[in-house]
């Protein structure tokens, strides 16, 4: 009786401090947990559209991002480790200082996306070009730094 009480109360609790009961399956769509701060961990969001928000410090720490949208967005602090993200759109983004660990980006779009101090250790990148972005103390993927759009951000 006891177990149960405290699995009802932990679930209650959940509820009331998220606003929404615990996920039963990663495949659900959370879009509406994404905003400023949020958790969207292991999140699966599929031809979505976000673009223009402030997503700053959002965590998309093993989530699955396919065909969605972040064109001019705020997302300084960004995690991605470890997410897989296809045909996702960057353009226009602020990516300062977004962990992009061990993601894998296939065909993601960066084009004028701010990468300062982006780190893209361990990320594989297939069909994906950071070249189009601003890149300052970038760590690509193969593990090295990037300064060449520094001399032109001071």
């Amino acid at each position: 009786m006891a177990n149960r009480l405290a699995v009802f109360f932990s679930a209650t609790l959940t509820v009331f401090l998220t606003g929404s009961a615990p996920a039963l399956a990663e495949e659900t769509d959370r879009s509406k947990d994404v905003r400023a701060l949020g958790r969207c961990a292991g999140c699966v969001l599929q031809q979505s559209d976000f673009s223009g928000r402030n997503l700053m410090g959002i965590d998309f720490t093993s989530a699955h991002l396919n065909s969605v949208k972040f064109d001019g967005s705020n997302m300084n602090l960004a995690v991605f480790e470890n997410a897989v993200l296809r045909g996702t759109s960057f353009a226009s983004v602020n990516l300062r200082g977004a962990n992009f660990v061990g993601a894998r980006l296939t065909e993601v779009s960066f084009e004028e996306a701010d990468l300062k101090g982006a780190v893209f250790d361990g990320a594989i990148l297939e069909g994906t070009d950071l070249d189009p972005a601003i890149l300052c103390n970038t760590q690509t993927a193969a593990d090295e730094i990037d300064n060449s759009d520094c001399a032109a951000a001071r």
